[in-house]
């Protein structure tokens, strides 16, 4: 969840695959530090994603997985004697969506977008760059593309090292599914007979799977799948363009049979809650729970859009958030599902707040129009607009 960089001595050089070993940022000078003031009690700021979470009452990664807890093995000068035996491995930025909440870092899709929208009307690339952070989570080098995969050398130094010392690997993209060195890297296991000693969680948008993929799942000791779906049917298309919801579906059942048939694996759903889906949220959860909720399914609830703001449904009107806060609210009564009902109460609560001044709002919800209108022309698709006609109807009051 942290945003940063581990920076090298120098404070300007980062740590970066294609040039260093996996380990050599463990007991780094920038990793002590952070140790160090966690230890103290001191904030850090490199947690702050989660601590936002938390305060509005909100699970969060570290409180999920118990990131801090081989914090008390720490040395009095910040460095661990043990290796991680925890890995979150990227596998690059390459996708095959390009998501409204996401960034070029995890979808080189959406630089390759932006760039061809750029030269059609330049001064749309002007403003979506001036406008970083707001539009798009990092709209620096939009060309570039993250494959450390292909390189050889590269590739065996952590194959090795995920074999031999990862017992929890969790692996992202991009997109892992469509990447051919994330089979690889667990046929290298299997063949090292390793896979037996790893749990294994996957994110995948859900658009593809392998015919072996069931196999090597059901060799390691624990998997689970999260599935990156933020809408139902044309929505989800809309948010993650341009998703084919049969290829979900099929995903869907793909996973439920390989749990069946292996009995060690669980499905969760990860919805990317945002101001584009948090209308349909309740029907959203209702589809997770006719489908797949029982001892081994469940809903991770720790992906909240603040960034890019103009996914944040914090810039909706006023009276729209409102509306959606009571419908939330209603929907929760006949739900049978006590994690699910807190959940989204606790959105509703969030929808009840006011984090932006009038004016930033309306601000931020024009940056909304005129970017999402002008994706929505090159597209040549379904729009927001008739999508969701109440939420234009909302807008276009607001900003009379």
């Amino acid at each position: 969840m942290s945003e940063d960089n581990i920076t090298k001595e120098n404070q300007y050089d980062h740590y970066n695959m294609s040039k260093d070993e996996i380990l050599d940022s463990w007991n780094s000078q920038y990793m002590k530090n952070i140790r160090l003031k966690m230890i103290a009690g001191e904030k850090v700021s490199n947690c702050q994603r989660c601590v936002d979470s938390e305060s509005q009452g909100l699970t969060s990664m570290r409180t999920v997985d118990n990131k801090e807890k081989f914090i008390r093995s720490t040395k009095n000068d910040g460095s661990v004697d043990h290796d991680p035996n925890s890995l979150e491995l990227h596998f690059g930025n390459t996708c095959n969506l390009h998501c409204k909440m996401c960034s070029q870092q995890y979808s080189h899709m959406i630089g390759k977008e932006l760039l061809k929208m750029g030269e059609q009307d330049p001064e749309f690339l002007k403003w979506v760059k001036m406008e970083s952070g707001v539009l798009n989570n990092w709209t620096g080098e939009l060309e570039i593309v993250y494959d450390w995969y292909k390189n050889e050398k590269i590739k065996k130094s952590i194959f090795e090292h995920v074999s031999k010392n990862v017992e929890q690997l969790v692996v992202i993209g991009g997109e892992p599914t469509i990447i051919k060195e994330f089979y690889e890297l667990l046929e290298y296991c299997s063949g090292q007979n390793t896979l037996r000693d790893k749990t294994l969680t996957i994110t995948t948008n859900m658009t593809n799977t392998s015919k072996n993929l069931s196999t090597w799942l059901g060799a390691v000791q624990h998997f689970t799948v999260h599935a990156s779906i933020d809408g139902l049917d044309a929505r989800n298309r809309y948010i993650r363009y341009p998703c084919d919801w049969n290829s979900v579906l099929k995903a869907m059942a793909f996973y439920k049979e390989t749990i069946k048939k292996h009995n060690n694996g669980r499905f969760s759903f990860a919805p990317a809650i945002q101001l584009l889906n948090i209308d349909q949220l309740p029907e959203l959860c209702e589809f997770f729970l006719e489908n797949f909720i029982n001892r081994d399914c469940g809903i991770a609830w720790i992906s909240q859009v603040r960034y890019p703001i103009v996914c944040d449904y914090a810039i909706l009107p006023t009276e729209h958030r409102l509306k959606i806060a009571d419908r939330l609210e209603t929907a929760t009564k006949t739900m049978d599902h006590a994690d699910t009902v807190k959940n989204i109460l606790s959105h509703a609560t969030d929808l009840r707040a006011e984090p932006f001044s009038p004016d930033k709002q309306k601000m931020y919800q024009k940056m909304f129009v005129r970017y999402n209108d002008q994706q929505d022309k090159f597209r040549n698709g379904t729009t927001w607009r008739t999508l969701l006609p109440d939420l234009e109807e909302a807008l276009t009051k607001s900003l009379k």
